[in-house]
């Protein structure tokens, strides 16, 4: 189960909690990730490594390299003490290593080019990729094999369902977003949402991810652009964008270096994001919308960017990285007067 749905005062007093510098000085922290139980997080950095930390205490709990390999996208399998990650050089492979003994479980061969998307299913041991070689792939940690290929333009995106049933494709040079049952993976598209939000007038607006509320009723596009965007999950229509923030266009490997710079609460209620200025924005969904655009309820003052994050699954915590890791939490005394 996730936290209890926090209310607007608990999201809006976040405020920096712990600041972690494991990676190597002036390296960038390029993705990272929770497990299941919200008691772990996993970075990956240009410095080729990867640091645990132990999220309960606090603590930074271990370091490993892949010098050789270089290291993306790291994620937690439904086993905490095993992830997989995607390579960044000498090969385009997978790899499933063994967090507790740095030991390699399996290798999964098959992309051409970088991984820039790689999640795992939320109920079993399927995960999908995406690669820069046009091609959105299907795994089981059992099977060094792919199980399943599509054919999509580059930069492609993908996310599950919180069911596990459903996969999202989304495409950026088509602005489109194709829905897939799992189970009969390799037939068309059941839905193809075209969002002409997102063409641009002369080349696509860059997307950064994109992703499902935990009720599986929305999806979020996170993008480059000047606006995030919230969707219906079911019929694909754009329900609303969230602007205020401020952005750079990126171009090349660098705006594909990253696990996400936007998230939902998990409550799907409010929607948070970094930006180039510095701050952390949150819009609340159930907030008047004025001519289609969300306008933020706060922006939290932050000291460095926050190129990636993510809120806890199971607690009241949001992360943040760029150069360094920092743990926020909510102000004390915020809970019980929200209780009030």
């Amino acid at each position: 189960m996730t936290s209890a749905a926090p209310s607007r005062e608990i999201v809006c007093s976040f405020q920096p909690s712990k600041t972690f510098r494991n990676h190597k000085e002036g390296t960038r922290i390029t993705s990272f990730d929770f497990d299941d139980a919200g008691a772990l997080l996993l970075t990956c950095g240009e410095d080729e490594s990867l640091q645990l930390y132990d999220v309960k205490s606090g603590k930074h709990s271990k370091t490993l390299y892949s010098k050789k390999y270089g290291a993306h996208l790291a994620r937690f399998t439904h086993n905490s003490t095993d992830c997989v990650y995607a390579s960044t050089k000498d090969n385009d492979t997978i790899r499933y290593l063994s967090l507790h003994d740095n030991h390699y479980i399996r290798y999964f061969k098959g992309h051409k080019k970088k991984v820039v998307g790689l999640e795992m299913s939320p109920t079993d041991d399927q995960f999908i990729s995406s690669s820069v070689d046009n091609s959105v792939r299907l795994w089981d940690l059992r099977s060094a094999n792919a199980h399943g290929l599509l054919t999509v333009p580059a930069p492609a995106f993908a996310a599950f369902d919180p069911a596990g049933v459903v996969f999202a494709v989304g495409c950026e040079q088509t602005a489109e977003i194709l829905l897939y049952d799992l189970r009969n993976y390799d037939s068309e598209p059941f839905a193809v949402f075209k969002i002409d939000a997102l063409r641009g007038s002369n080349q696509p607006v860059p997307w950064t991810k994109i992703e499902f509320s935990n009720d599986g009723k929305n999806m979020l596009v996170g993008t480059r652009g000047p606006a995030h965007y919230l969707l219906d999950a079911f019929s694909g229509d754009v329900l609303m964008r969230f602007t205020g923030h401020t952005y750079q266009a990126m171009t090349g490997e660098r705006q594909h270096m990253s696990s996400g710079d936007v998230c939902f609460s998990p409550d799907g209620r409010f929607v948070l994001s970094g930006s180039d200025d510095k701050k952390i924005y949150i819009w609340d969904i159930q907030s008047p919308v004025r001519d289609g655009a969300q306008r933020p309820v706060i922006a939290l003052e932050s000291k460095t960017l926050a190129t990636n994050l993510a809120f806890n699954p199971r607690s009241l915590m949001l992360a943040t990285a760029d150069k360094e890791l920092t743990f926020w939490l909510p102000e004390e005394g915020a809970i019980e007067r929200s209780k009030k």
